[in-house]
């Protein structure tokens, strides 16, 4: 289907459109005529949610979506049930206690059950008392609850306040507005007004609250933390008065710098000590030779006096901490001299001396080797208890490093939930919001426009568009083949006639050709319709060159029969003489509305006894002129199970010269084979469709069966078209 088919569509239901339009507007205006006449007052409140702090110069982005967070945050607040339930005691107090009150209760409200059970004077206090302590009314409180049904009965429910009740954001301001409309300009004014100071009086409760508990929460944090922060540091200081350490680093260093000049000495004690060991075996050689009679020589430095100072000093050096520098540099000084001593004296160029003397000096300087020895024992000593107690410092060390990263970190958050103390603090005494009413409500001078106009063309246009969007939706999802347009896109058959829809309850077939009905011009011009497409049928079966045709269809209730008997009425009219023969043995309503006799399956001749007498015994005649009918008896077999061995079918052709036209109605194709022995004895073949049914894929294949009948297939009839298709 194409778009123009769907305008054309639509041109067809135009009045459908145009009357439900029209309907549409004329219901708006009704409805909207007793609509009461409001008055609507605004008042604006400034949130300071997107303006920057100008007294305290701060530097500060705003994020727009924590703007819009709390600006929704504002609005849902207004709209919250405390808030509104606040403005709620205040219509009524202002009700039960002005000359003037916003609501006129009418008769019909003063035998309401609400109000007879309403008590005024408790209502005044308990509404007084919710209002002083921000509290919400409760159903579940008798006295609570009439006050409640009473608020209904005036119109100051939440329900009805919400109705009437604007509050929403300027867009891309800092701006919120309050609107309110209702019956009272007064009430509208009053209403906006107090929601805002009763807003804020809540929320600056709210504030104020959630601040006294911030800051308690605080301070309960902070005095704990201090309290952890306190028991680190004691538990540090302790360790350190049980070690004995003031300063672990200090004290480390100062050991590792006695175990490096310690270590020092060490290596010159050693060099010592084999400055001894050399000269003690000069001597063993020198009293060697002369032992064998040779002369020795002594040394020109006194060796044993030098290593005397140096021990006497090394002592003094120890004694001293070993951190004398002075006493180091002489201590090395005399080493070196010692070393050139024993050197010297390995030399020929001193004094003689006596074996006595070199046994002497040898004893001497074995007691320096000791000496030396026991020295550099002693440094060794030293050294090791110095590197021990080094590795306990390192211990001690690491377990103060980690005592004091514990207080380094309890400092920390003692300061943070101290600042945020200090923050609740200064919030505390800073102000509460940055809320300003910039515009207060005032009363209206003249009420809400009623939007008659507007109001009835969305009316009007949404019918409009919903009837048409119907129509078109119909079209679309409907399958029939309701318009010649549409069968030939679907049907691959050559369509020979488009039959409209006639009155055939009210009319018989024969007053609907013959124009009986001539006083109603509408009646008259349809079935005029109904007769020339069926004269266009009768002309294609007279130029067809044929004498006997079969109708037939694909589905039952397809109107074969009625369009059997209105073709054979149309030839008969024009002087054709049609014989009808009723072969639709499944469906004999042919027979049974001609009123024909039922003797097709009775008749048998041979052909040497056929003759056009015997067929006139068996037909019955119509009581339109040139029509003769042949019926049957019906039932549940096909023409060859039935017909007898000499049937009338087998004498069609010799029919031909007494009848112009022979018409046969056969059964269904989808459900009978019928059709499918008949058409052997037929010239023609004429399919019938009605426009209502939807092609399903039997009748795909019935119609296959069709385009193989080799030239018989006059064609097809699509019956039944509504007048508004036959056109699309």
């Amino acid at each position: 289907m194409d778009v123009i088919y769907f305008i054309k569509a639509l041109l067809k239901k135009k009045w459908w459109i145009i009357l439900g339009t029209l309907a549409a507007v004329v219901l708006a205006f009704v409805f909207t005529m007793g609509r009461q006449r409001l008055y609507v007052s605004n008042a604006q409140m400034s949130t300071g949610f997107t303006i920057k702090d100008q007294i305290t110069l701060r530097e500060e982005n705003t994020n727009i979506y924590e703007a819009d967070v709390k600006f929704e945050n504002v609005v849902q607040t207004i709209n919250s049930p405390l808030v509104i339930g606040l403005l709620q005691y205040q219509l009524l107090i202002h009700d039960l206690t002005s000359n003037k009150p916003f609501v006129q209760l009418t008769e019909k409200d003063f035998k309401a059950p609400e109000y007879k059970e309403f008590n005024k004077t408790e209502a005044l206090q308990i509404c007084r008392n919710h209002l002083d302590s921000l509290q919400m009314l409760s159903s579940y409180h008798p006295n609570e609850r009439r006050i409640l049904e009473y608020l209904k009965l005036c119109k100051y429910d939440y329900e009805s306040i919400r109705k009437m009740l604007n509050v929403g954001r300027l867009s891309r301001t800092d701006y919120i507005d309050i609107s309110f409309r209702s019956p009272n300009p007064e009430q509208s004014a009053f209403v906006v007004n107090t929601l805002y100071s009763e807003f804020i009086r809540y929320y600056r409760s709210l504030r104020s609250e959630r601040t006294v508990e911030n800051v308690s929460t605080f301070e309960e944090l902070v005095n704990k933390k201090k309290q952890e922060l306190d028991a680190k540091v004691e538990a540090l200081r302790l360790y350190k008065s049980s070690a004995g350490l003031l300063n672990v680093e200090a004290a480390s260093t100062n050991e590792l710098s006695l175990i490096s000049q310690l270590e020092k000495g060490l290596l010159d004690e050693q060099a010592t000590s084999n400055s001894i060991t050399a000269s003690l075996q000069n001597v063993n050689t020198q009293i060697a030779a002369a032992g064998q009679g040779k002369t020795a020589y002594s040394s020109n430095n006194d060796i044993v006096s030098l290593r005397r100072q140096i021990n006497d000093l090394n002592d003094e050096y120890l004694r001293t901490g070993s951190n004398n520098d002075v006493l180091a540099d002489k201590i090395k000084a005399l080493r070196k001299q010692l070393q050139n001593a024993s050197s010297i004296s390995a030399t020929p160029t001193g004094t003689t001396v006596s074996k006595e003397e070199l046994l002497q000096k040898k004893a001497g300087l074995e007691s320096d080797l000791k000496a030396s020895n026991q020295n550099i024992a002693n440094l060794q000593a030293k050294i090791r208890v110095l590197k021990g107690s080094v590795g306990s410092y390192a211990n001690k060390e690491a377990t103060v490093s980690t005592l004091q990263q514990e207080v380094t970190l309890a400092q920390d958050e003692y300061n943070k939930l101290k600042e945020k103390l200090n923050s609740a603090i200064d919030n505390r005494t800073a102000p509460m919001d940055n809320f300003r009413q910039t515009l207060k409500g005032q009363p209206a001078f003249k009420p809400e426009s009623s939007k008659r106009i507007i109001i009835m063309g969305v009316a009007g246009l949404a019918i409009f568009m919903l009837t048409t969007i119907s129509i078109l939706f119909r079209e679309f999802f409907d399958s029939s083949i309701k318009s010649p347009s549409i069968f030939e896109k679907n049907v691959d058959l050559k369509l020979i006639s488009t039959i409209n829809r006639a009155d055939l309850k009210k009319y018989s077939i024969l007053e609907v050709l013959q124009q009986k009905e001539e006083n109603y011009e509408a009646v008259r011009m349809r079935q005029n319709s109904f007769r020339e497409f069926l004269r266009k049928l009768r002309f294609e079966i007279e130029n067809s060159g044929k004498s006997i045709f079969l109708f037939t269809s694909t589905e039952p209730q397809q109107g074969k029969t009625t369009l059997v008997q209105a073709v054979s009425y149309s030839l008969s009219l024009s002087n054709k003489k049609v014989l009808i023969i009723d072969t639709n043995f499944c469906n004999n309503d042919l027979t049974l509305q001609l009123k024909a006799r039922p003797t097709l399956e009775t008749f048998s001749v041979t052909p040497e006894e056929f003759s056009i007498d015997k067929v006139k015994d068996i037909v019955t005649t119509y009581s339109v002129e040139n029509i003769e009918v042949i019926g049957c008896k019906g039932g549940d077999y096909t023409p060859t199970e039935i017909l007898p061995k000499n049937h009338l079918l087998n004498y069609l052709p010799q029919l031909k010269e007494y009848y112009d036209f022979i018409i046969m109605e056969g059964a269904p194709l989808n459900d009978y084979t019928d059709s499918k022995e008949l058409e052997h004895y037929a010239e023609g073949v004429v399919a019938v469709f009605s426009s209502r049914i939807s092609l399903k894929q039997n009748d795909k294949e019935s119609i296959q069966f069709l385009q193989g009948l080799n030239g018989k297939l006059l064609g097809a009839v699509l019956n039944n078209i509504n007048e508004d298709y036959l056109d699309l």
